[in-house]
């Protein structure tokens, strides 16, 4: 039987550890990243700019704040239906089943059928010992009463053999 399971599969990570934090509909593509913004070359001993005086009409309007406006319209997100959604994480559920049956066959067919072997035959030995203790007290209780009537029987067998011996001309 050839392992397909085993190929190229990062172990299952366990409960306790957090993959991805959040809502997994609402998280960014890795491959997706803002480009850096390009910083302007400023050799180290250039002086700094100094400001000159100017009219006050001037200064207003050179620290006056500009109106701010948008770059682009922005694009309106589509919110994913629960069909998508119950199909996404179906997806996901049955890829993780078939991986844990996988699994738990390849531990069943090796490591996992020494474990069962181990304790069927441990359970077995208990039983087994069990049972002799049963029988043995079983024929304990039937030898005993046996015993006290063999006992009986062999002791008047032997008072009447004395009996007919003493009673015998010859003795």
């Amino acid at each position: 039987m050839s392992d397909l399971h085993e190929i190229e599969e990062a172990p299952i990570p366990l409960l306790n550890d957090v993959l991805v934090a959040g809502n997994l509909l609402r998280a960014r593509s890795p491959f997706a990243r803002a480009p850096a913004p390009e910083a302007a070359s400023v050799p180290e001993g250039a002086p700094e700019p100094v400001a000159t005086p100017a009219s006050p009409e001037t200064m207003a309007a050179a620290h006056a704040v500009p109106e701010p406006t948008l770059a682009h319209e922005p694009e309106p997100v589509q919110a994913p239906t629960p069909g998508d959604t119950y199909a996404l994480y179906a997806h996901d559920a049955d890829a993780l089943v078939e991986r844990l049956r996988g699994r738990a066959l390849s531990w069943l067919t090796g490591e996992g059928r020494g474990v069962i072997e181990q304790r069927c035959s441990a359970a077995m030995q208990e039983h087994a010992h069990w049972i002799v203790g049963q029988v043995s007290r079983e024929i304990g209780l039937a030898l005993e009463t046996e015993l006290k009537g063999w006992v009986k029987s062999a002791v008047r067998e032997e008072l009447a053999a004395r009996a007919t011996h003493g009673t015998t001309p010859g003795a």
